[in-house]
C-alpha cells in the first residue's frame, strides 16, 4: 500500500476540517474579547467627552493608533495560528485516516496491511498497538490455517485405511484426526463471538416459583 501524498490529502476528510473550524471559532472569540477590552473603554470615554475638546482629541488619537497597531498584529497572528493548526491537525488526522483504512482492510480479511505511520505524525503509540493487534490476529489465523490444512490428508489416509479394511490403522488415523480437531478448536478459542459467549454461559436454574 503506497503512502498517500500530502497534496492529495492536505485536508483529511475525518476530523481535521472540524478541528480547524473549532480552532477558528476560538480565535475569533479571543480576538473579540481582547478588542472589546481595548476599544470599548475608549469608545465610552469618547462618547462622554465634548467633540471639540482637547481630551476628546487625545482619546481619538489613542483610538486611531490602537486600531492601526492592533488589527495588523491580529491578522498576522491569525494567519500563523491557522497555518500551525493545519500542520498540527494534519499530524493527527493523517494517522486517523490511515487507521480507518487499516480497519477496512482487516474487515475485508487482509492481515498483510502495514500499520506504520510517518515519523512526524502523532499517535505512534496507538499505531504500535494497532500493529500488535494485527500481528496477533495474523499469528492466530496462521495456526488455524495450519491445523485446517492437516485435516485433509488425515481424512484421505483414514479413507484409504477404511477401504483396505485395516481397522487398527483406521483407529490410529481417527485418533490423529481427533487430536487435530481438538488443536483447531483450541486455536479458535481466543476468538470471542456472540454465539460462543452465549454457549459458554451456564444455564439458568429454574426459579423457586416453578416447583
Amino acid at each position: 500500500m503506497s503512502r498517500p501524498r500530502f497534496r492529495r490529502h492536505f485536508l483529511w476528510d475525518t476530523v481535521q476540517p472540524r478541528f480547524l473550524g473549532l480552532s477558528c471559532c476560538y480565535v475569533v472569540v479571543v480576538i473579540a474579547a481582547v478588542a472589546r477590552a481595548l476599544f470599548v473603554p475608549l469608545m465610552l470615554e469618547l462618547n462622554h467627552l465634548p467633540i471639540s475638546s482637547v481630551e476628546a482629541q487625545r482619546v481619538a488619537d489613542q483610538f486611531e493608533l490602537l486600531h492601526s497597531r492592533f488589527w495588523p498584529v491580529v491578522a498576522v497572528v491569525s494567519v500563523l495560528l491557522l497555518v500551525h493548526g493545519v500542520f498540527f491537525s494534519h499530524r493527527i488526522a493523517g494517522p486517523l485516516y490511515r487507521f480507518r483504512r487499516i480497519f477496512q482492510s482487516v474487515a475485508d480479511g487482509d492481515l498483510t496491511v502495514r500499520t506504520s505511520i510517518r515519523k512526524a505524525d502523532y499517535l505512534h503509540v496507538e499505531a504500535q498497538c494497532l500493529g500488535e493487534m494485527v500481528g496477533a490476529l495474523r499469528e492466530k489465523i496462521a495456526r488455524i490455517e495450519a491445523h485446517h490444512a492437516a485435516i485433509a490428508p488425515q481424512l484421505e489416509r483414514l479413507k484409504a485405511a477404511a477401504a483396505r479394511g485395516a481397522l487398527q490403522e483406521v483407529e490410529q488415523e481417527a485418533d490423529r484426526l481427533r487430536a487435530t480437531v481438538e488443536q483447531l478448536t483450541r486455536a479458535m478459542e481466543p476468538f470471542q463471538t456472540t454465539s460462543n459467549v452465549i454457549e459458554a454461559q451456564p444455564a439458568s436454574l429454574p426459579s423457586a416459583s416453578g416447583f
